[in-house]
């Protein structure tokens, strides 16, 4: 069995040199979730102190019961967001074959202050009282996983929880007016109507996803810092990516995100 460092850098590899990476037959996958996050903290390291790739937050995936259901888990996982892997709206993004899968609109929310573990367990109202801002954003989940939905959850979290790029719309400093849970978030790919939902779909809505991830990384010795941002998962079904694609993300008063996938 290869080292926590070499698995991580074989997940590197393949998103280095765009190869597929097969999937294994049942039995012979990775299944154990805190050796699945020591190969993604090794490939963070890997990232940050050869590569020079600067963290910036975490994503957040299955956040929701129907995504669990689909892999078989009981609860959420995370990954990390990088400075190198987002891009604020407008944005052309080179599609790369067999890696970019889906567009996942989310709300996404920026920390305004430290939250150390020794404030667990925070709840929504936690979270919403240290947010110094919220933004529409896109997801775009990636991975060299061949086929990727058979993976399993502890696979795609070695591989940054399947993370690809992140869309990042304009942050809004005053919510107040806004409506997280249910205003309506539509889906353009090309200007046809994909997907349609709203903020509540995901667990607790933004706040209360990101409150998960507080309490999770605090359970670990780790903590959301000021700064940070964290995307809180899909508000709709996800929708697949191809190359050429233009898809536009209406969140409503909360903004707007655009994402085109050009040939690489």
């Amino acid at each position: 069995m290869p080292s926590v460092e070499q698995a991580a850098r074989t997940l590197l590899g393949h998103r280095s040199n765009g190869t597929a990476n097969p999937v294994l037959p049942k039995g012979q996958r990775l299944e154990d979730f805190a050796l699945a996050y020591a190969i993604q903290d090794a490939a963070d390291a890997i990232l940050r102190n050869e590569r020079g790739f600067v963290p910036i937050g975490y994503k957040i995936a299955a956040s929701n019961q129907v995504a669990r259901d689909f892999l078989g888990i009981a609860t959420p996982f995370h990954g990390r967001l990088y400075r190198q892997m987002a891009s604020p709206s407008p944005v052309t993004v080179p599609f790369v074959p067999d890696f970019f899968k889906a567009y996942e609109p989310e709300i996404g929310i920026r920390i305004g202050r430290d939250l150390p573990p020794s404030g667990t367990p925070f709840d929504a109202a936690a979270i919403e009282a240290a947010t110094q801002a919220v933004l529409p954003a896109i997801e775009l989940v990636g991975s060299h996983f061949t086929p990727w939905t058979e993976a399993g959850a502890p696979n795609l979290i070695s591989d940054n929880a399947a993370f690809a790029h992140w869309v990042m719309g304009e942050p809004i400093r005053d919510w107040s007016g806004l409506d997280l849970l249910d205003a309506q978030i539509t889906l353009h790919i090309d200007g046809v109507l994909r997907g349609t939902g709203k903020g509540r779909n995901v667990d607790g809505g933004a706040f209360g996803a990101a409150a998960w991830l507080a309490n999770t990384l605090a359970a670990k010795g780790q903590y959301l810092r000021a700064g940070d941002y964290i995307t809180t998962g899909i508000v709709m079904s996800p929708v697949a990516v191809e190359s050429g694609h233009r898809a536009e993300a209406d969140f409503g008063r909360l903004g707007r995100v655009e994402v085109r996938m050009a040939p690489r």
